[in-house]
């Protein structure tokens, strides 16, 4: 993706670090299955309170609060080395997040932000990157609050022609900056 809209939002709280609960750690991921796991592995260690996970969606025509992974990938999405992970033999069960998503969406709502629960993640990497975090979290035991948002296009971008919707990048660190308030208290 030519422009990406978490590292717009990722380079602005560079800037602006007080916005976000402290410590912090930002990290952008490559679009690539293999490189995101090792980053995110690495991210789970030492164990933050939360890990706040960010994605465009072209869909998305609000902030959109993912309740749920799949270990599914589109097997017509290759990342950006041509790699897809081959489909399990047996599909698991989608991976819940315990977050109080209505709580969160409410908050959203309040401060202005329109926002959504969604039950869908996609098939992409968004989608495996919280597969991926969740079940790291499941399997170490780790008390990390992990969340999946899934965002419109930035307002005045290329992308904002061609998506559903669009907020403005201050829009967006607001949104984020509840979030991850909430998820750390």
């Amino acid at each position: 993706m030519p422009e990406n809209p978490t590292q717009a939002i990722i380079e602005a709280f560079r800037k602006d670090p007080l916005r976000l609960p402290q410590p912090h750690r930002l990290a952008l991921l490559d679009v690539a299955y293999r490189s995101a796991a090792t980053v995110l592995d690495e991210l789970l260690d030492p164990a933050p309170d939360a890990l706040v996970l960010t994605g465009f969606s072209a869909r998305a025509t609000m902030v959109t609060l993912e309740a749920c992974a799949t270990d599914h990938c589109a097997p017509d999405q290759p990342d950006i080395c041509g790699f897809v992970p081959a489909p399990k033999a047996d599909p698991e069960p989608p991976l819940a997040t315990d977050a109080p998503l209505a709580t969160l969406s409410l908050r959203l709502k309040e401060a202005g932000v329109p926002a959504e629960i969604s039950q869908d993640g996609g098939a992409y990497l968004c989608n495996y990157s919280y597969r991926h975090a969740l079940e790291c979290v499941g399997t170490r035991r780790l008390r990390t609050k992990v969340r999946f948002v899934h965002l419109p296009a930035l307002e005045g971008t290329a992308l904002a022609k061609e998506a559903a919707a669009s907020i403005t990048l201050k829009e967006a660190m607001g949104a984020l900056t509840l979030i991850a308030s909430e998820l750390v208290r």
